[in-house]
């Protein structure tokens, strides 16, 4: 479930510091136990009987400045140095470590740690009270992880809804892009590696089901979420999720496999406050006091999202090679989830207007971050901006990465990297969010968009969902495919079959993924950057389409059961009746999840590329592209140029590619249910392959094809259409195929 999440400022923390309530907070609870433990030894009986009497008025006066705990009128001694024997604490005691653990969650100043039994959890609703263990870093809990009811983050139960209206390129399951190893290719990559000669360009899928390989295995889930501020967290991300989120929608992501027993860790990590290195130092603490949790395991699964990504890489690398100070006694599977990964770093571009600045110059780059940090401290600006480095490969920070990395892919033959980011960003390309300059065949990609980005306006649902098609009213519940609008087909074809040439291991993709992505970068793809003049726009739209709906659904409720009034009958009337619903109440009463951390097929495509597809042979080096740099800036003349005959030099080269994927036309999953929503998803056929480049002429064919219905929306993409004019000189697609497949630049 996505949520905000703001660390508190120095101007918050002055203010805080003059009230009773913030000086008790900041006062630690060991101090307390200490000071009661003196008081004990001390054995004199009068004095301890005046000793309890002067404190009597203090301890009562504390318990009434509790908000939700109520506070003994006695200190009960706890030996610090024995809390990991949880059951020799009385209850007061435990109530001290709860209260305790619930400040240090509360401040956000460090990491912490929620665990929790997930094997027969059915759906990824927050709501859901499940009991586990709660520790957090410098409390008692760090050492005695505390037994609670439910999680300590209480979340409200209004009715939710999902709405998915998206697509993952260039597959959603390994099927589609990846075909079995057969005897004669392992005799000619083992005759490669013998003579050390480049072999095995990708990975292949398995011949066994995932569901044998899973069925009654147990299964480790360890999610990873950094803090960021308020407003750096809705200029670059738009909006992030925690922890128990990613963990819960990976456990209904594993639950057709069968697996059981499914185990989840969710550290949420103070990444804008303390170093990597400290970070990293408490994780692997708290991580420490579930060892006996891990043995047996034969899937690890981690996961992070943005600057957490680095940090799951260190501690992936980190846990399997001191396996035995983390009870891991067998060598299990191994998949790492990077969600706009920051380690391709980023820098800022301006397609707004033409300007006399060079937005690749530092004088550019040093405003725009100044802006982009506004509202932050003074250490989160020094940490926070640390992740720019990432772009640099030779950076310390990037080697730091790099070797984690290179050591998993050497000594874990089943260790997989999967990279997903959104296509449409106003902060970091596609290029660096996949970290397309990092190549190993364990590693694959997505590009992850939704139908609102191409002007598929769900308030507007009637124009593109099925006016006749009957849906379900009891459980609500729709799902379908549908078509791109032909007028964005090209943009989404083109990016389909670079990631594809990129899965598959050609260096000469990844190059040209990297000059194409700052063109898919606006500040009207994220709802906190939108110009002045749009969000207006939009604010007209959206009253009057308030007041039509208005007169059509304002005297029908929504059911207690989930289900409809019986005049909803289609999915289109389903889509508008609850996006009215969820408009014109509160929060509080109806809300709606949609966007990519909410989307079911990121992670069902995460868990299959990992179960579904082989180890290599021999393992391999991390290595990294040498070609051509991101395009500094989409306005300048020299890079347009430049440009152009780069793109005509990867199509010639892309029309040789042989044994390539036979797939149609890329289409939009619609997803429409109340939570919790069934975790099966429309079942894909396997590709088809031929030994010949057949499939790469015709890609090539369908490219000339769409473009010329091609109307992109925004400044960039425009001056794309432009770059790629060249493509409107042939009359025919035939003509473009022949001279493509003559021309060699």
């Amino acid at each position: 479930m996505t949520e905000d999440r703001s660390p508190n400022t120095e101007e918050t923390n002055r203010n805080d510091q003059n009230s009773t309530w913030a000086n008790w907070v900041s006062t630690p609870l060991r101090t307390l136990f200490s000071q009661a433990s003196n008081n004990e030894t001390e054995a004199e009986g009068s004095k301890r009987n005046d000793e309890q009497m002067s404190a009597a008025p203090w301890l009562s006066g504390l318990a009434q400045r509790l908000p939700s705990f109520s506070y003994p009128k006695q200190d009960e001694p706890v030996n610090i140095n024995d809390l990991a024997d949880y059951t020799k604490l009385n209850a007061k005691q435990i109530q001290l470590l709860e209260i305790e653990a619930q400040q240090g969650i509360v401040k956000k100043a460090d990491t912490w740690c929620w665990f929790e039994d997930v094997s027969n959890f059915s759906t990824a609703d927050l709501t859901f009270q499940n009991p586990g263990e709660l520790s957090v870093y410098n409390t008692g809990s760090s050492v005695c992880p505390l037994p609670l009811t439910k999680f300590p983050i209480s979340k409200s139960d209004c009715p939710r809804f999902t709405i998915e209206n998206s697509s993952l390129l260039p597959n959603a399951v390994p099927e589609e892009l990846y075909h079995k190893r057969n005897t004669f290719n392992k005799v000619v990559t083992a005759f490669k590696n013998y003579y050390n000669f480049p072999s095995e360009r990708h990975t292949y899928l398995r011949g066994e089901t995932a569901h044998s390989r899973l069925a009654e295995k147990k299964v480790v889930i360890i999610s990873f979420v950094g803090n960021l501020p308020d407003r750096y967290r809705k200029v670059t991300l738009g909006k992030m999720c925690s922890a128990r989120h990613l963990s819960l929608k990976l456990s209904v992501a594993l639950k057709e496999l069968l697996p059981h027993p499914v185990l989840a860790l969710s550290l949420e990590v103070p990444l804008d406050q303390k170093p990597l290195e400290e970070c990293f130092e408490e994780c692997v603490h708290l991580l420490k006091n579930w060892r006996h949790q891990l043995d047996g395991t034969c899937l690890l699964l981690f996961n992070g999202l943005y600057h957490s990504v680095p940090l799951q890489i260190m501690m992936a690398k980190h846990m399997l090679e001191h396996a035995h100070s983390f009870g891991i006694n067998q060598s299990p599977s191994i998949g790492l989830l990077c969600l706009e990964s920051c380690l391709g770093g980023y820098q800022f571009w301006d397609h707004s207007s033409d300007t006399t600045i060079d937005p690749a110059s530092s004088n550019y780059q040093a405003n725009r971050e100044k802006v982009l940090f506004q509202g932050c401290t003074r250490v989160q600006q020094e940490i926070l901006s640390q992740i720019a480095e990432y772009k640099d490969l030779n950076s310390s920070k990037s080697k730091q990465v790099q070797g984690a990395l290179d050591w998993l892919f050497q000594h874990c033959a089943s260790a997989k990297l999967v990279f997903m980011g959104k296509l449409y960003e106003s902060f970091m390309t596609i290029g660096q969010k996949l970290a397309i300059d990092y190549q190993h065949p364990n590693i694959l990609r997505h590009v992850w968009f939704s139908g609102s980005d191409l002007g598929m306006d769900l308030k507007k649902g009637s124009k593109f969902l099925p006016a006749k098609d009957e849906s379900s009213v009891r459980p609500f519940y729709y799902q379908q495919q549908l078509e791109i609008p032909k007028d964005r087909l090209f943009e989404i074809c083109l990016v389909r079959d670079l990631i594809m040439a990129v899965n598959l291991g050609y260096e000469e993709a990844a190059t040209m993924t990297k000059m194409i992505s700052p063109f898919f970068i606006s500040r009207s793809f994220n709802q906190h950057t939108l110009p002045a003049t749009l969000k207006k726009q939009q604010q007209y739209e959206f009253k009057a389409w308030l007041q039509e709906m208005d007169t059509k659904w304002k005297t029908f409720d929504v059911a207690k059961d989930g289900g409809l009034p019986a005049t909803v009958g289609n999915a289109a009337d389903q889509l508008e009746y609850t996006l009215y619903k969820a408009t014109r109440q509160s929060p509080e009463q109806t809300k709606i999840k949609s966007g990519m951390y909410e989307d079911l097929q990121v992670y069902n495509a995460f868990v299959l590329d990992i179960i579904k597809t082989t180890t290599l042979l021999e393992p391999r080096r991390l290595t990294f592209t040498t070609g051509s740099v991101e395009t500094s800036s989409i306005l300048s003349s020299r890079s347009q140029y430049d440009l152009v005959w780069q793109l005509h030099s990867f199509f010639s080269f892309f029309t040789e590619l042989r044994n390539l994927p036979e797939q149609g036309l890329p289409k939009l999953l619609f997803f429409l249910s109340r939570q919790p929503a069934p975790a099966t998803l429309i079942k894909y056929s396997p590709a088809r392959f031929q030994r010949t480049n057949d499939e790469a002429l015709n890609r090539i064919r369908n490219l000339w094809e769409v473009y010329h219905d091609w109307k992109p929306p925004t400044k960039a993409l425009k001056q794309l259409q432009r770059i790629l004019s060249f493509l409107s000189l042939y009359p025919s697609s035939m003509r473009f195929q022949s001279d493509m497949s003559r021309t060699k630049c």
